[in-house]
């Protein structure tokens, strides 16, 4: 059993799909690197580098032994809310298309756009489902969705959400 602040995984590789903080005001920063660069090189570099679109993914460079970490571009601060419906379909669309693309067996995902005022968690699930069934349809490489959560108290609220949707999608529509 492998333990990290993300996920549990008894033996089946996980690539990971995360909101991504493009600004890095949300939280955790990890350690920065030591450069060569001078300050003014890095501050030239990064003028030229333009945010990523809402709804996009960044994909980080495979490292042997490592899951693939796929980032999604779900917030935008300059708009209330700060996450839209559109945007993490979007992001969940590429990340799957990209599961596909690189003949992924599982995925993690963790509740994309649901913190700072974004998306009810009942609503991404929804999103995710659609998403699940829609890659399905097109013949995904896929097999199985983790979902990823910090803590037992939202294990036990994700967990009521999906049955909920499952009771939801069970039913048949009256004729």
């Amino acid at each position: 059993m492998t333990r990290s602040r993300l996920a549990l995984s008894f033996g089946e590789k996980l690539d990971v799909v995360v909101p991504q903080d493009v600004h890095l005001i949300l939280g955790e920063v990890g350690p920065l690197e030591d450069t060569s660069e001078t300050p003014e090189q890095v501050l030239a570099a990064s003028a030229q580098d333009r945010p990523k679109k809402p709804g996009s993914i960044v994909v980080a460079p495979a490292r042997e032994g490592s899951p693939l970490l796929v980032q999604a571009i779900v917030y935008d601060f300059d708009h209330t809310p700060p996450a839209r419906e559109v945007h993490v379909f979007e992001a969940l669309l590429a990340a799957f298309e990209e599961a596909r693309t690189r003949g992924l067996r599982s995925v993690a995902v963790q509740p994309l756009g649901t913190a700072h005022a974004g998306l009810d968690p009942a609503r991404f699930l929804g999103l995710l489902a659609q998403v699940c069934y829609s890659s399905a349809e097109m013949g995904t490489t896929l097999r199985r969705v983790h979902l990823l959560l910090p803590s037992p108290e939202e294990l036990v609220r994700y967990e009521a959400l999906l049955q909920t949707l499952v009771e939801k999608r069970g039913r048949k529509p009256a004729p």
